[in-house]
């Protein structure tokens, strides 16, 4: 499988320099998660400190992201000398339409598992949180903790399914250039020893790469990853990728006591559950077939197109 000559990878050719694909998982690890957003975290935990979990931890974390995201934009833009549309924000008033569209087919996809369990009696509705907020009443306040989901999903995928694997997809072997930013990404959830999480987060990161590599920007797999995290913290109430239960949801579900961690997901959420896994394996699937239909055809009709050279 070769990526090199998506317009998705090409754009990351379009600067006046193009950085190493080895300096980019540094830049990327290195500095802006462990040194940037990290940073920014630990400053508000010493001068606003607030209670995790609440909609003010939300918004410092979103903070934090769009720190993180702001430093490679400059990098970028100064460095590689290349325009910010290139790290795939091409059409952004389209765009911005596809985002929403991938918002609302990130819930679905999470309220699958998670209202089969419900169905099954494997989860149960329960009492939120006492000094939070849900239902009807919460409802604006979920609008403006969808936008954190945004910015946090959205920076997320800027780092590795934009920088990573575009600078990636430039000099490696396509397969390994789709297969490192997967699995830093799913490194840094935190999942290694946890087969479940682990698969489902690695499934989600290929899903994601193929759709964007298809699409040609990031739009929709931002959507689609804000909208999963959203539903699972901010409509279900259910710990996303581990976290403890965020203080404001429309309703709140939990495991059934006695239920196998394997079905539910356990403490850590649905994203450690079978069925979870099972859909995000059958959406992968079908991703990668689409792209690879898709990629076929446009190497078709580059060789159509492409110039014959009469032999001497």
């Amino acid at each position: 499988m070769s990526i090199r000559t998506t317009p998705f990878v090409q754009d990351a050719a379009t600067g006046k320099r193009v950085t190493p694909w080895w300096l980019a998982y540094i830049i990327v690890f290195l500095v802006l998660i462990i040194g940037v957003q990290a940073g920014v975290l630990a400053v508000f935990a010493t001068t606003w400190p607030v209670e995790h979990g609440s909609p003010a931890a939300q918004l410092q974390e979103s903070i934090s992201f769009a720190a993180a995201g702001l430093v490679l934009v400059l990098w970028v833009v100064l460095f590689e000398r290349r325009r910010v549309r290139t790290l795939g924000f091409r059409s952004p008033g389209r765009g911005v339409l596809t985002m929403v569209g991938g918002f609302v087919a990130g819930v679905v996809l999470l309220s699958i598992p998670a209202l089969f369990l419900l169905a099954i009696g494997a989860y149960e509705s329960v009492d939120g949180p006492e000094s939070g907020a849900s239902g009807w009443g919460a409802v604006p306040l979920l609008v403006l903790l969808a936008l954190a989901f945004v910015v946090q999903g959205g920076t997320e995928e800027l780092l590795t399914r934009g920088f990573l694997l575009q600078t990636s997809g430039l000099k490696l072997p396509g397969w390994l250039a789709v297969l490192l930013p997967a699995l830093l990404f799913t490194l840094i959830h935190g999942v290694l020893i946890h087969p479940l999480p682990f698969t489902m987060i690695f499934l989600y990161a290929l899903f994601a790469s193929f759709l964007v590599l298809r699409q040609g920007a990031l739009w929709i797999a931002i959507g689609i990853h804000a909208g999963w995290n959203f539903a699972m913290g901010n409509l279900y109430g259910i710990p996303v990728s581990g976290l403890p239960p965020l203080s404001t949801s429309a309703v709140y579900l939990q495991p059934v006591e006695g239920t196998p961690d394997w079905l539910t997901g356990g403490e850590f959420g649905t994203e450690a559950s079978l069925p979870a896994v099972i859909v995000l394996l059958v959406v992968t699937a079908i991703a990668f077939v689409v792209f690879r239909r898709w990629d076929a055809r446009r190497s078709e009709a580059a060789a159509l197109t492409a110039p014959v050279v009469d032999a001497v």
